[in-house]
């Protein structure tokens, strides 16, 4: 579905997301690789991501920030902007700090669920 897809999709602006369309998009103008190769890849990547994330990554994180810049809710996905994050293990222990801003999109996967 177009929702799913567009879900998906949201792993393709993380750095890693980045750098592997980067990376296609230089195969594919050196003719080394299809179009229809590089949208096949991209699919892969989104599918494993999300499947990755759901099935087997156990622990949760806190999220604390310094500031709420803004906040976003529509077609049931959030957009958070906020500055100078601290990532909580659910221990309490410090996983990352991140000065400057920070935006976090999360979608609800109980409605792709329902879309399957």
């Amino acid at each position: 579905s177009l929702l799913q897809e567009m879900a998906y999709a949201l792993y393709r602006g993380t750095r890693l997301g980045l750098a592997l369309q980067e990376a296609l998009g230089e195969l594919e103008e050196y003719e080394q690789i299809s179009p229809s190769v590089k949208s096949a890849v991209l699919r892969k990547f989104d599918e494993t991501m999300c499947d990755k994330l759901e099935n087997e990554v156990e622990s949760r994180l806190t999220i604390r920030a310094e500031r709420l810049w803004s906040f976003r809710f529509c077609d049931s996905v959030w957009q958070l902007l906020l500055k100078n994050v601290e990532f909580l293990s659910n221990t309490g222990h410090l996983v990352a700090r991140v000065e400057g801003k920070v935006k976090i999109v999360a979608c609800d996967a109980r409605k792709l669920d329902d879309k399957r």
